[in-house]
């Protein structure tokens, strides 16, 4: 139970690439325990924030087409169709490509959905290069407000998400 001599002050930062920077102060004298659960309450809070916001979760697990075919079935080569296609969106890397099965779940289960997130993916992109800067804010596809805000990074990633609350549509390293 908190005192008059105790203070407690959070914050909490996440960018719209999911890194969540966390600070607790406490001022005052806490019980080991005590500081323990006001750091777990902490986090717990910023995860269900996250989670509600639809950042990745700590349990996705990182797939390559091999991965994928030997989990959900089908050939390699199948998986890398729509992979190519950016029907399922990937990351490049030194060994090759890699997605999450977050991603291959919700092709999976949500074709349709999927389908529309990537010509929206699609339409962004294609405005950003039509703006010509590496940041700004240009009109998001799904809202259809000037509340997309993006950064390009380096010439290949392209990071962004709608302020519009209600709609909150977001993009991440996504090839350009």
């Amino acid at each position: 139970m908190e005192n008059k001599d105790q203070k407690i002050y959070w914050h909490a930062n996440t960018s719209s690439g999911g890194t969540l920077s966390l600070g607790v102060d406490l001022e005052g004298k806490f019980t080991r325990n005590e500081k323990g659960r006001i750091i777990a309450d902490a986090i717990k809070a910023c995860y269900e924030s996250m989670e509600e916001l639809g950042y990745i979760p700590f349990n996705a697990r990182v797939m390559s087409s091999r991965d994928i075919a030997e989990r959900f079935g089908k050939s390699r080569q199948y998986w890398e169709k729509l992979l190519n296609e950016q029907k399922i969106l990937y990351k490049e890397t030194s060994a090759g490509r890699v997605t999450t099965d977050l991603w291959v779940q919700g092709y999976l289960n949500s074709k349709p959905e999927v389908d529309k997130y990537v010509k929206d993916v699609r339409k962004v992109l294609e405005t950003i290069k039509e703006y010509g800067k590496s940041w700004g804010i240009v009109l998001c596809p799904v809202c259809e407000e000037k509340q997309f805000n993006f950064a390009v990074n380096g010439e290949v990633n392209v990071n962004g998400v709608c302020r519009n609350p209600v709609c909150r549509f977001h993009i991440h390293t996504t090839p350009a």
